[in-house]
C-alpha cells in the first residue's frame, strides 16, 4: 500500500496546473501512468488504540470518496462522473502480518470532473493488479513494511481540461514508500481502518478502509 499519498497530490496539482494553462498556448497530448496503490483520505481525529479485531479482516478502499474530497478542495463543484471495480485489501495479522490488496476482476476506473475556470477538468484513473507486504510492530499504534511487492500493480492517470490533454504530474515523487522500512501509522475505529505512512519532512493523510465481509 506504498505511495497511496500521490494521487490526491496529483490532483490538486493538476487543477494548479489547469488555472495556470488556459492563458498558454496548447501543447502536445500527454498522460502519465506510475505504478503505486490507492489514494487516501484526510482525518483529524486523536490516535486510539488498535483493536483486537483490527486490522485482521477484509477492507474495502473507497477512491470516489477521496478523489472527490481531493478535487473539491481546489475546485468546488467537482463531481463523480462514473467509477468502476472494487480495491480490496486482505490483513492477517494485527500489529504484526502481511496484506495483500488486489482490484476486482476488470480493474478499477473512476472519472471525476471539476469546473476550472470555466472549463470542465476530467481526471480518468484506471487501476488494475495486486500488491502485498509483510509489517512488524514499531510501537503502539504503528508498524513497518518488512517487505513490500508493487511490481503487480499499475495505475494510469489521464486529464483533460476542455477536452485537450494535459500532462499529469509524476507520481512517483515519494521515493522510498514502496521499500522495506516505512513506517506507518494506523488506527482502528470500529468498521473503520486508517492508515498513513510516516514521511520525514511530509504531511500525509490516512487512507480510510471500511470493513467488507
Amino acid at each position: 500500500m506504498a505511495r497511496p499519498h500521490l494521487l490526491p497530490f496529483t490532483l490538486v496539482s493538476i487543477a494548479a496546473l489547469a488555472a495556470c494553462d488556459r492563458s498558454e498556448p496548447a501543447s502536445a497530448p500527454a498522460s502519465a501512468g506510475a505504478t503505486a496503490t490507492a489514494a487516501p483520505a484526510p482525518s483529524g481525529a486523536s490516535a486510539a488504540a488498535p483493536a483486537a479485531s483490527c486490522p485482521t479482516g477484509k477492507w474495502e478502499y473507497d477512491y470516489a470518496d477521496m478523489f472527490l474530497e481531493t478535487l473539491a478542495r481546489s475546485s468546488s463543484g467537482a463531481r463523480v462522473v462514473s467509477e468502476r471495480g472494487k480495491y480490496i485489501c486482505t490483513f492477517n495479522g494485527n500489529e504484526r502480518g502481511s496484506y495483500v490488496c488486489e482490484t476486482s476482476e476488470g480493474g478499477v476506473e473512476n472519472v471525476f470532473e471539476a469546473p476550472t475556470a470555466g472549463t470542465a477538468l476530467r481526471i480518468t484513473l484506471k487501476m488494475n493488479g495486486r500488491s502485498s507486504a509483510d509489517y512488524e510492530p514499531a510501537g503502539p499504534g504503528r508498524w513497518k513494511t518488512t517487505r513490500a511487492d508493487m511490481s503487480g500493480l499499475r495505475v494510469e492517470t489521464k486529464a483533460t481540461l476542455g477536452g485537450r490533454d494535459m500532462p499529469v504530474p509524476a507520481t512517483n515523487a515519494f521515493s522510498g514508500m514502496d521499500r522495506p522500512g516505512t513506517l506507518f501509522e494506523y488506527r482502528c475505529e470500529g468498521d473503520v481502518f486508517k492508515l498513513k505512512p510516516i514521511v520525514e519532512g511530509m504531511a500525509t493523510d490516512f487512507i480510510t478502509m471500511k470493513r467488507v465481509p
